[in-house]
């Protein structure tokens, strides 16, 4: 079976999009919104997650199809995702889309992305493979693969220049869509949290995977500290049933279910802003954090096999996004051997009744929140629109 991207006709331009994970889904959902604003007849088409299925895409496969991480991961997933890729590669290029665009997902975007620009179709890819952290040799795979690439953050530019590949940073659609000031008391309010109340909100992650390797570590870590703060209560916000599922597994398992636990669907953003304290699994979520303004924890657990790959190819002694933007260590980073029960509850003690640190951690954060607050979706279409040319003007 071959997939079919776009039905004939149609009076707009037809962009392929393709979004791997949670985090893609609404920058590519943003984008097409600001997108319609001006070509009110574009078509999307690829793969899309529920915000993006929301702003009009179609999808041929569900997104979570690409939510793999790790390289162990990968390479027992790898034959799926190949032929998942090579379908798609032959629907784009027997339809001839006007734009290719990669969402993240940078080992399997480059290589559509590279055969799109091959055969004359404009291919951007949309966040900037982290190689300021790790793996800067993909900058010369990058630079062959696309037309441009879409920046998050503002050192990113610099780096993209010095490679000769065309860039543009645009900024984040989270720091547009998060308040500066969060109100907390009113977050608290809707949350239905009662006052007197020691907040932990607790991310564990998006992913199954993810939540095989931090349910065990949450759950206990939320055990040890409600011995230590009887008044505490902790949000965890969970994106999908499956996730959901196994978290409140993980609570049964571990005689923790009559624990003052809120599982949420969805709301993390809301989960953080309410929060005296955030745990959260290292990616997107971290940067979220930050932008709620809240003292935060960052961990992480990999496969052995993969954290051992990975270790290797990291160029900075820090991977979450508040303390790559910092330039030092923001927040904790409690990472695979130190992520240990007694670590994260005294990472996150220490925030719990010292005033003064966290409104200095607060100031910093609010710092950055303004540099990457610039109108993000706007700016990406605009960039988008300048390479489709005058013919869709």
């Amino acid at each position: 079976m071959t997939y079919r991207l776009f039905e004939p006709g149609g009076s707009g331009p037809r962009i392929v999009i393709v979004a791997g994970e949670s985090s893609g889904d609404l920058l590519g959902a943003q984008l097409i919104d600001a997108l319609k604003l001006r070509y009110p007849n574009a078509r999307f088409a690829g793969i899309a997650g529920p915000r993006m299925l929301s702003a009009g895409a179609s999808t041929v496969v569900d997104m979570d199809t690409l939510a793999v991480r790790g390289y162990a991961e990968v390479i027992r997933h790898l034959p799926r995702l190949l032929k998942l890729r090579s379908k798609l590669k032959a629907a784009i290029l027997a339809e001839k889309p006007d734009m290719v665009i990669g969402i993240d997902a940078p080992d399997f975007n480059l290589n559509l992305e590279a055969a799109a620009k091959a055969a004359g179709i404009p291919a951007v890819h949309y966040v900037g493979p982290s190689v300021w952290a790790w793996r800067p040799e993909r900058l010369k795979k990058i630079g062959q693969a696309v037309s441009h690439v879409l920046l998050l953050f503002p050192f990113e530019e610099a780096i993209y220049r010095e490679a000769g590949i065309p860039a543009t940073y645009v900024g984040h659609p989270l720091a547009d869509m998060m308040p500066r000031v969060p109100n907390q008391a009113e977050v608290r309010e809707v949350l239905g949290v009662p006052d007197g109340k020691t907040v932990f909100a607790m991310l564990p992650g998006s992913r199954q995977s993810e939540l095989d390797m931090h349910a065990t570590l949450f759950v206990q870590t939320a055990q040890k500290l409600y011995a230590q703060y009887p008044n505490a209560v902790f949000l965890v916000p969970l994106i999908t049933r499956e996730t959901r599922l196994q978290f409140e597994t993980e609570m049964w398992k571990q005689g923790a279910q009559e624990l003052p636990f809120r599982l949420l669907f969805g709301h993390a953003h809301e989960a953080m802003q309410a929060a005296d304290a955030i745990l959260v699994a290292s990616g997107t979520a971290a940067l979220e954090a930050m932008l709620a303004k809240r003292p935060t924890v960052v961990t992480y657990r990999l496969s052995n096999t993969t954290y051992r790959m990975v270790k290797k190819k990291i160029r900075l002694p820090y991977v979450s996004l508040p303390n790559v933007l910092d330039g030092q260590f923001l927040v904790p980073e409690l990472l695979q051997h130190d992520a240990t029960v007694d670590n994260l509850v005294q990472a996150l003690s220490n925030f719990i009744g010292d005033k003064g640190f966290v409104a200095e951690l607060v100031a910093r954060f609010s710092t950055h929140h303004d540099a990457l607050r610039c109108g993000a979706a706007a700016r990406a279409a605009e960039a988008v629109a300048g390479i489709l040319g005058q013919k869709w003007r």
